[in-house]
């Protein structure tokens, strides 16, 4: 009996640790521009209220849209009113944040970005990756409105340096067009806020081809 039992706790063990080898190791791993897409997105739906989260146990890794369900909602710092959304957040294992109220985390989609009249229109705030929600090639970068502040950073599939960063204040005229080149894998990451302070979902980015 006593054989029995250490055959079934050795066994118990070995379960475990291969377990979270794969949680640390390999689920880890599809956490990466090459692997970023809906059928390796371990992103659970929830709705969350106000809380200090730790990923992993409050809420599966993998990546989230963003939207706040209440007026005064705060994800992380950034204040957001109702129906604001921030798109694609990676949430990676261990990492902790905090979320001020009722929030709702949706495992993102990476739906291709919307065109009009042949532009990409940029809409949401938050990150995006270039062949996968965005085509590859050199575009002219601009807004609709000079209401919001506007903060682009690219980086290239090691997310380890910023190649490129456009900062537009409120109320800046911006005197020349912006050129960006976009090659595939790279991040873009998209923060617009308002006069208030709060995430804005006003006012669009556009990405216009540049044939020069």
């Amino acid at each position: 009996m006593t054989l029995n039992k250490s055959i079934a706790a050795l066994i118990f063990l070995v379960l475990v640790g291969g377990f979270l080898i794969y949680k640390v190791y390999f689920v880890s791993s599809v956490m990466s521009a090459a692997n970023r897409n809906t059928e390796n997105n371990a992103a659970s739906y929830k709705v969350l209220k106000s809380q200090n989260i730790m990923v992993g146990k409050d809420i599966d890794q993998g990546y989230y849209d963003i939207k706040a369900l209440d007026s005064e909602a705060e994800f992380f710092g950034d204040k957001m009113h109702k129906n604001a959304v921030l798109h694609a957040r990676p949430f990676y294992l261990n990492a902790k944040m905090s979320i001020r109220g009722k929030i709702e985390f949706k495992p993102s989609e990476f739906e291709k970005a919307g065109k009009k009249n042949q532009k990409i229109i940029m809409k949401d705030p938050g990150d995006y990756v270039v062949g996968t929600e965005i085509p590859a090639g050199n575009y002219v970068l601009s807004r609709t409105t000079d209401k919001i502040r506007v903060f682009v950073d690219i980086k290239d599939e090691t997310e380890t340096e910023s190649l490129q960063t456009i900062q537009w204040e409120i109320d800046e005229k911006v005197k020349k067009p912006i050129e960006i080149e976009l090659k595939k894998g790279y991040n873009v990451y998209i923060d617009k806020t308002g006069k208030d302070g709060y995430i804005s979902n006003d006012g669009d980015l556009i990405l216009e081809r540049n044939n020069e």
